[in-house]
């Protein structure tokens, strides 16, 4: 009985199916990496919002605006995601209003927040 060609090809079969699946663990343990954060913002103010920020706490640099083109009308909500791979909770965040006011809030836990209101001080 000659053996050598089915285990070659048995060998063949799993060198091919381990190549596949090799990007495949990579993705995954890249996406284990990178924490995503959800959490709601409400605009309980008066005046618009028309930017949210927000920076790892200890970071001198706001990030990129999180609304994007949209803004936050008085009584609205909206859901704010975004992932990064600095697996990082505590984040400050800073709301600028269409009156050139801001507020900004130091060391909120976003991996726990739920909802986070910015208010008329």
């Amino acid at each position: 009985m000659n053996y050598s060609v089915p285990i070659a090809k048995i060998l063949q079969s799993l060198m091919v199916a381990t190549a596949l699946a090799l990007p495949l663990s990579v993705m995954t343990a890249k996406s284990v990496l990178a924490e995503t954060l959800e959490f709601n913002i409400t605009n309980d103010t008066a005046t618009n919002i028309t930017t949210f920020q927000t920076s790892p706490t200890g970071v001198d640099d706001w990030e990129e605006d999180l609304l994007g083109i949209d803004i936050l009308k008085p009584g609205e909500s909206t859901k704010i995601t975004f992932s990064d791979s600095r697996n990082v909770c505590t984040y400050d965040i800073k709301a600028v209003f269409d009156d050139g006011a801001e507020s900004i809030k130091y060391k909120v836990n976003l991996c726990t927040l739920g909802t986070f209101s910015f208010y008329d001080e």
